[in-house]
């Protein structure tokens, strides 16, 4: 960590208060660079430090993007994104939390969107110069508030026919946010979708590109209406009229889900069909069970009777949830979020799970517990994670946050 501390956040904003959007986008400065090729050390070399990355900041406001009717990605959907977090310390340093895996992810996205992808060190340098530049906008420490991160590669040749933008351009973009729970007095009431698909087999399912999320937005619109707060959604292959238990699950419109089971499994949907989000806070919860199985030994008893926390990914039915004692999801907004009602809607096959713990927040004790592991790795103040190189300083040398 390096010895400076984060200027003080930006004055008479009450950042606790922010909602989950684009906020303060007034004060939001943005990096931008593009290629009609391949990225070379022109637009960033880390032995140096050099390249056109370093002067490519942008304010917000007064530079809009300047993209065309026939962009490639507006017309062919041909974009990626990531979403990772910067928190502000007690000791008012900051940390970037996991950006690594976030690349990794990205990397794989691009290839299937068939775009040039970044090397490793212009899309750290690029998280750091953003953070950097937005340095007033970091909240303060405290409950859920941090500054989320936006990076996204898309295509902005222009073209009408269908192939591979001539243009790429690589961009991140931030703001701040609030308490995910603020105001809310219960966990999620989920609708089980049994009518449309999120993803398919060979699909894009496991990729964090537009579509993934555009697919989405009517059943989440249409489950709203009848008073539920989002889907959850099946492998539809899977489901077969009148065995809706037997279904498998996958995921919700945007986060991954768990269930603690009776037995003392910790058990999420695995990711070999390929239709599931790869979650990096998914992948860190399965991490923390593993690494803390006994200090989580007291609230698995008090939850389920048994005293052993196993951490599992596989294959995972509907009618599990009728042996769990909690379920929650995962995602980079909420992080941690109880389920309190599972249910199909009007027309649909029966199903109904209510869980007593998540009438209240933050949850019961497996997803408080998990909650405060969770929150405490995203600032460093996890022993068991510290040396993992999960954190990285965006005020760090060059050099050190980008390897």
């Amino acid at each position: 960590m390096s010895t400076s501390s984060v200027p003080p956040p930006l004055e008479h904003v009450d950042f606790s208060s922010l909602p989950w959007n684009l906020n303060l986008p007034s004060n939001n400065y943005y990096v931008l660079i593009k290629t009609t090729n391949v990225w070379t050390t022109e637009h960033y070399e880390l032995e140096t430090d050099s390249g056109s990355l370093l002067t490519s900041i942008y304010s917000y406001e007064k530079h809009p993007l300047d993209f065309h009717p026939a962009t490639t990605s507006l017309n062919y959907g041909t974009t990626v994104w990531e979403g990772l977090k910067c928190y502000r310390r007690s000791d008012d340093q900051a940390v970037v939390f996991r950006a690594d895996r976030n690349y990794e992810r990205m990397k794989k996205g691009a290839e299937e969107m068939c775009l040039p992808m970044p090397d490793k060190a212009t899309f750290m340098r690029a998280i750091q110069l953003v953070v950097q530049a937005n340095k007033a906008l970091i909240p303060p420490m405290g409950e859920g508030m941090k500054l989320y991160v936006r990076p996204m590669l898309l295509g902005t040749g222009q073209q009408l026919g269908l192939y591979p933008s001539p243009e790429t351009t690589f961009l991140v973009y931030v703001s701040p946010t609030g308490n995910y729970f603020k105001g809310a007095s219960a966990g999620l009431n989920l609708h089980v979708e049994t009518r449309r698909a999120r993803a398919a087999r060979g699909g894009l399912g496991a990729i964090k590109c537009s579509s993934n999320y555009a697919i989405t937005m009517k059943p989440l619109v249409d489950c709203k209406k009848q008073g539920f707060m989002d889907n959850l959604f099946l492998e539809m292959e899977t489901y077969k009229d009148g065995e809706l238990e037997q279904a498998k699950v996958q995921e919700l419109s945007a986060a991954n889900v768990f269930l603690v089971l009776k037995t003392g499994e910790i058990v999420t949907p695995a990711l070999n069909r390929g239709t599931i989000l790869p979650g990096v806070t998914r992948e860190t919860v399965l991490q923390l069970i593993t690494l803390h199985a006994q200090e989580l030994s007291d609230a698995m008893e008090e939850s389920t009777g048994q005293r052993d926390a196993t951490a599992s990914s596989r294959d995972v039915s509907l009618g599990e949830f009728k042996n769990a004692t909690e379920a929650f999801c995962t995602g980079t907004a909420a992080e941690l979020v109880p389920i309190a009602r599972l249910s199909t809607g009007d027309d649909e096959d029966s199903f109904e799970v209510v869980f007593p713990y998540g009438q209240t927040l933050p949850g019961g004790p497996i997803t408080t517990a998990l909650l405060k592991l969770l929150r405490q790795a995203m600032v460093g103040d996890c022993d068991k994670t510290a040396d993992l190189g999960w954190l990285r300083d965006p005020f760090a040398l060059s050099i050190t946050f980008c390897e």
